[in-house]
């Protein structure tokens, strides 16, 4: 990173530690996590067409980079003139090999190159390709730079807030009264610090500049007010349950600046003012014919939550509000819009869940639902709409609510929130709080995929713990379920009275012919996202191998297949892929969502694009 770049952030910190240094340690983090996800997504068949050498086999040239301790690949049909060498050590956790260390090294004859930086890695990758294939290579370079820029100016951040935080627990400052939507938001910020597990850029918000990271950002949690259309009522198109479940907070006419006239002919739509000041005109440009009028007055204080795109009304908290975004995260084609069809899928498969629920005594305590009944588009466009969304606050009472996102963030303390959970709710036994959740997280989604024929794409951000000093004492509320995956003709056949439900579904990719669509969302959300990689980090806090803990959801997870088995259900592939197989399915991630384009890939979701080169942690125990 140039120096324009690092005059952004900071001042010489008081311990001497120079800016380079700092810049360093950023860029080498996001490096490590780039050529990781490389090889765990075999792009441009890097591993699969490999050769692995020892130290011993390497051609003499390459004596002065050889070292006992890893192997190196060479991968020699980017280009036929050269080779590039990747020093590489054995995984056992979504991919068979990681990186080792660096530089890697690209040889031409006997001349050697040593690749050290992301941007000269990115480019070797991108050797052989067409221009059009090359530039999502040259745009994923420039996704890193931004990633190691957010993640400094947040990790700033959070210093400067933790050290707030220990300085009023050093003073014994009261706090103020704690409930649950305060509690959500704590911990929502910490875990807006938490990188994703597989996703390498995953702090990079493409889209926010320094400036707006830090004003619409959910890791600096500062309030703003929403912006305001008035829509012709001809264009504008609501869900059926609007005219009752909009909040009282909801604005009128003369509240944002307007004529009170106008209630008769227009409707209020919000609008994030980021898209206000940076998208809207564009839009609106595109869309001449939709007359809207630009309220001239904001309304509506609210503040974000760990998705960015929903925000919090903060004076009425257990209303959640998703608004059309466009930065993009997780990818470059992740652009956070909200396509009109997932308000009216969104209400329909959270209803079939609450039915679900109601109908299953295992888990009617121990699931919990948000309401995502109200919301409204423009024209089908996905740049004008929103969603609502209300928790269930009599259930609530006393509760502290904590994205699953968040229980491997470090705290202020030092510990992490598993460890602050055990402490608060468990009488310090994290084993006891795993299990719990192990167990439920489990029961919750294979009886879903099992008996109903739906996977839920509930996956860090969607899935909230609810813990309770009274029993019970956990719980897991489920939200923003537009994604999911339905069997359709088994569970017509199987729940013909849920068939009325399935029919209105908008969006026919949620429907699925076959098993194996279940199969893949559980493999990669519940038991990668929302299990492994809480195994992989816990073992280590607890003193035990990672093996043991492995063992352990194995154990649970045959107990209850067995179960299911013995009333009725038919276990078998789910048998076969989670405890049988050697590999396990996977998304790739950076390949579907930034380096290739749905053409070449075949998904019809870039979020739903599956390789199956994981080793299986659950059979390797």
């Amino acid at each position: 990173m140039g120096d324009s770049r690092v005059s952004l952030f900071v001042k010489e910190p008081d311990n001497n530690i120079s800016i380079q240094k700092i810049a360093e340690e950023h860029s080498e983090y996001i490096r490590q996590r780039v050529v990781d996800a490389l090889l765990r997504e075999d792009v441009r068949q890097c591993v699969t067409r490999s050769e692995r050498m020892t130290n011993i086999e390497l051609p003499s040239e390459l004596d002065i980079y050889a070292n006992t301790s890893f192997d190196w690949i060479k991968i020699t049909h980017f280009d036929e003139s050269g080779y590039l060498w990747i020093p590489v050590i054995e995984s056992a956790f979504m991919q068979e090999l990681r990186v080792a260390g660096f530089p890697l090294i690209w040889q031409k004859s006997n001349h050697l190159n040593e690749l050290s930086t992301i941007e000269d890695i990115i480019s070797c990758f991108s050797i052989g390709l067409s221009l059009s294939a090359k530039s999502a290579f040259d745009a994923f370079s420039e996704e890193c730079q931004i990633a190691i820029e957010h993640r400094w100016f947040s990790e700033l951040e959070r210093e400067r807030w933790f050290q707030e935080l220990r300085k009023l627990h050093s003073l014994q400052v009261s706090t103020p009264v704690i409930n649950w939507h305060t509690t959500l938001l704590h911990y929502d910020r910490i875990g807006a610090f938490l990188d994703h597990p597989f996703y390498p850029t995953a702090r990079a918000k493409l889209g926010f500049d320094i400036k707006s990271l830090s004003i619409y950002g959910p890791e600096f949690q500062k309030d703003f007010h929403l912006q305001w259309l008035a829509v012709p009522l001809i264009h504008y198109y609501p869900s059926k349950n609007n005219e009752h479940r909009l909040p009282s907070l909801w604005p009128t006419f003369e509240d944002v600046g307007l004529p009170a006239s106008m209630a008769d002919s227009h409707a209020l739509i919000p609008v994030h003012p980021f898209v206000w000041k940076n998208d809207l005109s564009g839009f609106l440009v595109e869309a001449e014919q939709l007359e809207v009028i630009r309220a001239p007055r904001p309304y509506l204080r609210v503040v974000p939550t760990l998705s960015v795109r929903t925000v919090v009304m903060l004076d009425m908290p257990e209303w959640h509000l998703k608004l059309p975004l466009t930065i993009r995260t997780l990818g470059a084609k992740n652009i956070r819009t909200i396509k009109p069809s997932t308000i009216l899928d969104g209400d329909i498969i959270q209803t079939l869940l609450e039915k679900i629920v109601a109908n299953e005594p295992s888990i009617t305590n121990r699931v919990l639902l948000t309401r995502e009944d109200c919301g409204g588009h423009v024209d089908n466009r996905a740049y004008l709409g929103f969603i609502l969304r209300h928790y269930p606050v009599e259930k609530l009472n006393k509760s502290t609510l904590i994205p699953v996102a968040a229980l491997m963030a470090q705290t202020s303390t030092g510990n992490t929130v598993a460890e602050e959970v055990a402490e608060n709710f468990y009488d310090n036994n994290l084993e006891a709080f795993l299990s719990d959740y192990f167990d439920l997280t489990l029961r919750l989604h294979l009886l879903l995929w099992l008996r109903y024929g739906i996977a839920l794409e509930s996956n860090q951000q969607n899935s909230v713990i609810v813990l309770n000093r009274e029993e019970p004492r956990l719980r897991i509320l489920l939200k923003d379920n537009d994604s999911a995956r339905i069997h359709l003709n088994y569970l017509v056949n199987r729940w013909p009275c849920f068939a009325s439900w399935i029919t209105q579904l908008q969006d026919r990719r949620i429907l699925v012919a076959d098993e194996l669509p279940l199969a893949q969302m559980f493999t990669t959300i519940t038991l990668q996202l929302n299990i492994a990689v809480l195994v992989e980090r816990y073992a280590i806090i607890l003193g035990l191998s990672v093996a043991t803990l492995y063992l352990r959801i194995r154990d649970q997870i045959k107990i209850i297949l067995s179960e299911f088995e013995t009333a009725g259900e038919n276990i078998q592939l789910a048998n076969q892929l989670l405890l049988e197989d050697d590999q396990l399915y996977i998304k790739y991630l950076l390949i579907a969502a930034t380096l290739a384009e749905k053409t070449e890939t075949g998904a019809v979701d870039v979020n739903k694009f599956y390789g199956y080169s994981a080793p299986n942690f659950l059979k390797t125990v």
